[in-house]
């Protein structure tokens, strides 16, 4: 996105110092002098900074501050006409005080040619006339350069707000369009202004209804706060959710000001939004299997109208004992989550033997599958790291786990170990349907789960990977994977060595 920027403030600056030195140049001239400096009074510092000279060098500006700064106690009371020169300026001065209703805003110095003649007690009549015309023409001009450079303020806020703000005129004509706005829309500024807003949102609902024609605010022609949910149209003809804030508000005499309208992109929330229903669906899904299955043995052999043998009633018991084991491990893992991302997990850092780890590891996956073959490769003298044994045996045990089930022709499954500089790191490799691009850098989010497409469903709620990840950071590791569809997945995680306690 190009870059935007509002009104420039050091253009208004610049503008402000050439009307004020308009102003001490005709002051001057008038006057009949040849030089001089004008003074703005700073009420909080309580003092007079020098705001331009005209006629003068550098030399002499130096020469005029001391000056200054003795003279101030007396310009609250009229002209003030020195009756001779000063070991610092050796020309004939006079000093108009700049007042506006009474309160002192600056002062002007005006030097003479050194032959000129000294302004006399009958010019102060004309003199203090003059200074008050000069006096509320300086202070327009610096009023005038304050709400430039608060305009400025105002729209720097705007340009940099991460929302879109525009401003709708009573016709619906657009008045103003941040950066924000432009990339939302892919509008230009130039090209927005002045055009209609439902020209350029194309505002509709779910059902493809045109909201700006049936529900716009602004031509309700009521205050009052207002919002309106969709999807806009961006110039390229994508779709973009937004929530739509209006603030419509009438001035003293009841007509309409001009709409603010603040543009908020919601898109990702609709996608969150999507997958917790998505998620919810899947979960019923997954628990309502085993209660179904436990549910339906449980009624069997319950029947009084049936005698069972009792190789049949341990079968039935045994498969009843594993779906409720299901059962438990989908239920622990949705509460491990939570926890994960409140924060509030803790870990016992033990000096731990990772090879030793990874083969307990590859020994309780072996006995669960006939048609895999897990190896583990970690060279000799591999280092001991300070970790919570528990926690990285489960980040093992659910990356092993998700080999195997995506690893459903089976094949060979490596966990290998290498170590770099002060880290080390675990690799656990399988040869199985692998992970499509797209999904790579999503699958460590909580609930994220990648479609199955020709490989068999696969049960699961998406919680596996946002475990592993959340353990091997709270760790100070980093973890990711590198697969091609087809040909398998390497998922990899690093942890500190530390120094052992």
């Amino acid at each position: 996105m190009k870059e935007v920027e509002p009104s420039a403030a050091p253009a208004e600056e610049a503008d402000f110092q050439a009307k004020l030195m308009a102003i001490l140049s005709s002051t001057v001239d008038i006057l009949g002098g040849n030089a001089g400096i004008v003074a703005l009074w700073n009420e909080k510092e309580k003092r007079f900074a020098e705001g331009a000279s005209y006629g003068l060098n550098s030399g002499g500006v130096e020469r005029l501050r001391p000056l200054l700064k003795e003279a101030i106690p007396d310009l609250a009371t009229g002209i003030c006409v020195p009756a001779a020169t000063t070991d610092q300026v050796q020309d004939p001065i006079i000093a108009l005080p700049l007042q506006v209703a009474g309160e002192m805003i600056g002062l002007i110095y005006v030097l003479r040619p050194h032959l000129a003649g000294f302004f006399s007690s009958s010019d102060q009549h004309m003199l203090s006339v003059f200074a008050d015309q000069v006096a509320i023409s300086l202070q327009n001009a610096r009023m005038a350069s304050q709400l430039a450079e608060e305009r400025y303020k105002i729209e720097s806020i705007l340009e940099s707000s991460a929302d879109g703000i525009m401003a709708i005129d009573t016709e619906r004509h657009i008045l103003s369009f941040n950066a924000s706005m432009e990339k939302l829309t892919g509008w230009e500024k130039e090209e927005a202004i002045g055009s209609y807003c439902f020209k350029v949102l194309k505002l509709r609902d779910n059902e493809g209804a045109k909201l700006c024609q049936i529900k716009c605010p602004i031509t309700r022609c009521a205050e009052g706060f207002f919002n309106l949910d969709g999807s806009i149209v961006a110039k390229d003809g994508q779709k973009v959710d937004v929530s739509m804030n209006y603030s419509i508000a009438s001035s003293s005499n009841e007509a309409l000001l001009p709409t603010v309208v603040n543009v908020r992109d919601i898109s990702r929330l609709r996608q969150t939004e999507g997958r917790r229903l998505a998620l919810l669906a899947s979960v019923s899904h997954e628990l309502q299997t085993p209660i179904s299955i436990i549910k339906a043995y449980a009624s069997t052999l319950a029947r009084t109208d049936a005698e069972w043998s009792q190789q049949t009633i341990r079968d039935k018991l045994q498969a009843i004992e594993e779906e409720s084991d299901r059962l438990s491990e989908l239920v622990t893992k949705n509460l491990y989550s939570a926890r994960l991302e409140a924060g509030s997990l803790t870990l016992n850092r033990l000096a731990l033997d990772l090879p030793k780890e990874a083969r307990k590891v590859a020994k309780r996956l072996g006995e669960q599958t006939e048609i895999h073959r897990i190896e583990v490769d970690f060279p000799p003298e591999f280092p001991s790291i300070l970790a919570d044994p528990g926690k990285i045996g489960e980040v093992l045990t659910n990356l092993g786990e998700n080999a195997v089930k995506f690893s459903p022709q089976g094949g060979t499954i490596i966990i290998k170990g290498e170590t770099s500089g002060n880290e080390v790191s675990v690799t656990v490799a399988d040869e199985g349907i692998g992970v499509p691009l797209q999904d790579q850098e999503r699958i460590f989010e909580r609930f994220y789960r990648v479609e199955a497409s020709s490989a068999r469903p696969t049960r699961g709620i998406g919680l596996g990977l946002y475990i592993c990840k959340s353990l091997v950071e709270a760790h100070g590791g980093r973890i990711w994977v590198e697969s091609e569809p087809g040909k398998g997945s390497r998922f990899t995680f690093t942890l500190p060595v530390g120094e052992q306690r």
